[in-house]
């Protein structure tokens, strides 16, 4: 019996930069079977990747980052896929350390999912060959912004530049039945199955500039509405400090989009500690044929099994 909740579908995981750990137990849970996760995706401390997420990893050593990122290449299989979703790049288009970070990602044929024109323009005026991935940061906020704004016209258009392109959950919810037919090609779209907030959310905009700037000025941060006891970091939003789950997709919804022809899954949480992250892997990603314990136990043993062979917790620490 698969532990997979899906099967025939590419994984994007949370495992980049943070809950690394999870890269080594996943290699074991698998190992008589496919593992599901090609990419794994976040980003090291950098001026293009204080967007999304908040960047705790703040690792500055290229050569460091190099050898990571081979690690994750050549020993486990996956493509590490940088998440540059700064929304405030066109003053740091020609700063030197994130040139750097990308010349050495893009020459060991890493992704870069990117959340602007200016940064997208960039990439691929340095490398015309890069594979770029359209963040599911840019609807999100148009959606906000413009009442008019048409989000099947967008995908498509994306899809024309970009190699793969995330929709948005509530895309995916409203439009369950007709994704083959409203997207010009479904094979490369990403959805995001676990989505913490609330349904259309009209703080995305203001979710993204807090994350962002906290990632850059941390406790220095003085903004209104910033909680700094919230587990995420700023309290616009309620539902998202209660860990609310409006735009979950439900497991019938996800199979129905499979049917469809999607080919790739997003699961968010990889500003999540590692507690956290596994109860959400629990839901998201392993069969419910497996109770939460079950899992558990599994990784407890596999994690006690890597310590007893002297292996650090964590890959970059133990590059």
């Amino acid at each position: 019996m698969s532990l997979l909740k899906y099967d025939n579908v590419e994984y994007f995981m949370p495992f980049l930069f943070g809950n690394d750990i999870f890269i080594p137990i996943f290699q074991k849970i698998f190992e008589n079977e496919r593992n599901p996760i090609k990419y794994v995706y976040g980003s090291s401390y950098c001026e293009w990747g204080l967007g999304g997420r908040p960047v705790s990893f703040k690792i500055y050593k290229l050569g460091l980052i190099e050898k990571y990122l081979k690690k994750i290449i050549n020993q486990y299989g996956h493509i590490p896929t940088f998440t540059f979703n700064n929304l405030n790049v066109k003053d740091t288009l020609n700063d030197e350390y994130s040139n750097n970070l990308l010349d050495i990602a893009y020459s060991l044929d890493c992704r870069f999912i990117v959340a602007t024109e200016e940064l997208y323009n960039h990439i691929k005026t340095r490398y015309p060959n890069a594979k770029l991935h359209c963040s599911v940061i840019i609807p999100s906020i148009k959606i906000v912004e413009d009442k008019n704004f048409d989000e099947t016209e967008f995908y498509n258009k994306m899809l024309e530049k970009y190699e793969v392109v995330v929709i948005r959950p509530e895309y995916t919810m409203d439009n369950i039945d007709k994704l083959d037919k409203l997207l010009s090609d479904i094979s490369r779209v990403e959805i995001l199955i676990n989505q913490h907030c609330q349904y259309n959310c009209p703080h995305h905009r203001e979710h993204y500039y807090i994350q962002s700037e906290f990632s850059k000025h941390g406790k220095d941060l003085k903004i209104k509405n910033y909680d700094k006891d919230s587990p995420e970091l700023f309290s616009l939003c309620p539902k998202r400090k209660d860990n609310y789950r409006s735009v979950m997709l439900s497991e019938e919804q996800v199979i129905k989009a499979i049917d469809l022809g999607v080919k790739k899954i997003k699961i968010q949480g990889r500003s999540l500690p590692f507690d956290l992250l596994l109860k959400e892997l629990c839901i998201s990603f392993f069969s419910k044929e497996y109770s939460e314990d079950e899992i558990k136990n599994r990784i407890d043993k596999i994690c006690a099994e890597l310590v007893q062979n002297n292996k650090k917790i964590g890959l970059l620490l133990s590059t």
